[in-house]
């Protein structure tokens, strides 16, 4: 099944907490200018363990669930930013 597709309105509105939490797990994310494009790995430094620390903080914080199997596929900021917005949007 292929997920539903987000706006990029939903996206932005999520991004301000998304940017948040990555920059509360990673030391190296503090000191970066994050944008939707932003590589995880390549230019936060963010490996599997802070990716799985970033979501749970953020289903904390929406009350959302998302899959763990989705993080292996999260590459960008935006990416993460999309899942949570289509989580929030299916959680409403």
């Amino acid at each position: 099944m292929f997920p539903s597709p987000v706006a990029s309105d939903e996206v932005t509105a999520v991004m301000p907490a998304v940017v948040e939490l990555i920059r509360s797990v990673s030391e190296k994310a503090r000191t970066k200018v994050i944008q939707p494009e932003t590589l995880l790995l390549e230019e936060l430094a963010l490996d599997s363990l802070d990716m799985v620390r970033v979501v749970m903080l953020m289903e904390d914080r929406l009350g959302v669930c998302i899959d763990l199997d989705e993080v292996a596929d999260m590459r960008s900021v935006a990416d993460v930013a999309r899942s949570f917005a289509r989580e929030s949007r299916s959680a409403a």
